[in-house]
């Protein structure tokens, strides 16, 4: 992890999470920062991403659509069944509040850094792949050295083979799958990724 400076409101809210969700945000800052650089990102920009993408993550469900609601945001009935689906929007929706940042690559970075979008960034990308490439999730994503391979090669690449690996293990366990991550799929499938 680098010497980056981090906003006061997201520095205090950082210190205020659980310590394995700190260590958890620590290492998505090491990988963004180096996946950026890997594709010539802002590393800057990518690591500020990653240090604010979970700072909602240990807000219970009902919390988070409680806190959802309050912002206006629109919740499916995939959000409201799986409500830990809305920690990006909300933990972007606190930072905006507090004017902690005001990019709204990073922004848009933090808030479907979850679930992918159509209109995702290169940085909002880079943090996307970065979250799932934690070596504390290999138990929850046993494809990651493939997902690596491809996102280093290119970042469209590596969000389509993430996409694709966990829609098929979804599918697989029966699960619910988020209607943006079928939408990011397929725009990826449309060359229409926002890069």
């Amino acid at each position: 992890m680098s010497d980056l400076t981090l906003p006061a409101p997201l520095q205090t809210r950082l210190e205020a999470l659980p310590e394995g969700l700190r260590n958890h945000i620590n290492r998505v800052r090491v990988i963004a920062r180096d996946l950026a650089g890997a594709h010539a990102i802002n590393e800057d920009l990518a690591e500020l991403t990653a240090a604010a993408h979970d700072i909602a993550r240990h807000i219970p469900g009902p919390q988070l659509i409680e806190e959802a609601e309050r912002m206006g945001f629109p919740i499916n009935s995939v959000e409201r069944s799986v409500p830990v689906l809305l920690h990006g929007p909300v933990g972007a929706g606190w930072l905006s509040e507090e004017g902690a940042l005001d990019d709204p690559g990073v922004i848009e970075g933090v808030r479907w850094h979850t679930t992918a979008h159509p209109d995702l960034a290169p940085v909002g990308q880079v943090v996307f792949i970065a979250d799932k490439l934690d070596p504390h999730k290999l138990r929850a994503y046993p494809f990651q050295e493939t997902v690596r391979a491809a996102a280093y090669r290119d970042l469209h690449e590596g969000s389509l083979t993430f996409l694709d690996e966990m829609l098929r293990l979804h599918m697989d366990n029966g699960d619910l799958i988020h209607p943006l991550c079928t939408e990011s799929r397929n725009a990826l499938l449309l060359g229409a990724f926002g890069c």
